[in-house]
């Protein structure tokens, strides 16, 4: 990361917070300064294209980034996922998927839905036209989709490496030149015991290769699960140069995993417990329930610097691009932090 960037992102202005609007109602806000009626209950949120899009509870709530337009639709979420090779929006909601076309990006349509057999704290991530979803707590399947035509085509239903353990609280998906490479948070055994299983599909979603588990800091899981359910245990990956940066509750930080050895080799500590993590391609942003801070990691040596945002109350996830980061947070909704060069 240059020197310059870091600077400038010490120096991050928090530019608009989001209200809440009708049912799939287009509107323009001049000033929710002393707006009451924000759309909280935010748990996942990706960018796209210039647009930030947010699953939070009953609605998907989307924003053009760098205006004050905003529109809500009424979409139940818990997670949420792009897949820019087709430009398509994946949600997930229980034992629901949904794939909703990005046309027109304030106004997206669904397209395709599918049940699933999902736990509790299942995710969803998306690329080169493979989807994934982790199975989450114990008693479900792990599910992989290839997505064509506007239609779910079920490819594998239950991975027995990745479903004979505990659970597999969510999964992050990455492009590679012959498909997609998924790397599945997971619960070795009894909330105590932590993993990444990596496993390559080729294009069509049938899997190519199975590495060995990477094993994490062990420690048992204390915290309120009421704060982070239904999505987002703390246990979430964010793949960059060749590196896996992992948000662990465990370690109060990240652990980077060497995907060359698939072992971990430093740990970058944070002081709090992170529950999600992001990159833009220079750095990796992180965010904790019980933070109103967001870490800025520079991936060449390491070194961690703050934003201090105080409209942060309980963060649950955190999308970015060169110029900016947005945040759901279950209580203050979609923040938007600007920063543009």
């Amino acid at each position: 990361m240059k020197t310059s960037y870091i600077k400038h992102l010490l120096a991050i202005v928090v530019s608009i917070g989001l209200t809440n609007c009708s049912t799939d109602n287009e509107t323009k806000i001049e000033d929710v300064s002393n707006d009451t009626n924000l759309l909280s209950g935010c748990t996942n949120v990706v960018i796209h294209n210039g647009h930030a899009y947010a699953a939070c509870g009953e609605q998907l709530q989307i924003t053009a980034l760098g205006s004050e337009t905003i529109n809500t639709i009424a979409i139940n979420g818990d997670d949420i996922a792009v897949d820019t090779s087709n430009n398509t929006l994946f949600v997930q909601s229980r034992n629901t998927i949904q794939a909703l076309n990005l046309s027109n990006p304030l106004r997206p349509t669904v397209v395709a839905s599918s049940a699933t057999n999902f736990g509790l704290f299942s995710g969803i991530d998306a690329a080169n036209g493979i989807v994934v979803v982790s199975a989450g707590t114990g008693g479900s399947n792990t599910q992989v989709y290839r997505f064509s035509n506007n239609q779910f085509n079920l490819v594998q239903n239950g991975i027995p490496t990745v479903d004979n353990v505990t659970g597999n609280p969510d999964v992050h998906v990455a492009e590679t030149a012959s498909g997609a490479r998924a790397f599945y948070s997971q619960d070795l055994g009894a909330v105590a015991n932590w993993g990444i299983q990596i496993i390559d599909f080729n294009t069509q979603g049938n899997i190519t290769n199975i590495e060995p588990v990477v094993t994490l800091t062990a420690q048992r899981f204390t915290g309120g699960f009421n704060s982070i359910s239904p999505a987002n245990f703390p246990l979430e990956s964010e793949f960059l140069n060749n590196k896996l940066y992992v948000a662990h509750f465990a370690v109060n930080g990240i652990e980077v995993v060497d995907l060359e050895n698939n072992n971990t080799t430093s740990t970058i500590n944070l002081g709090y417990q992170p529950i999600n993590i992001t990159t833009n391609g220079n750095a990796l942003f992180a965010v904790g329930t019980t933070s109103n801070t967001v870490s800025i990691i520079n991936p060449s040596d390491n070194t961690v610097n703050i934003i201090t945002e105080n409209r942060i109350e309980q963060a649950r996830s955190i999308a970015s691009n060169e110029n900016y980061l947005a945040i759901a947070d279950r209580i203050a909704g979609l923040l938007i932090i600007d920063i543009e060069n």
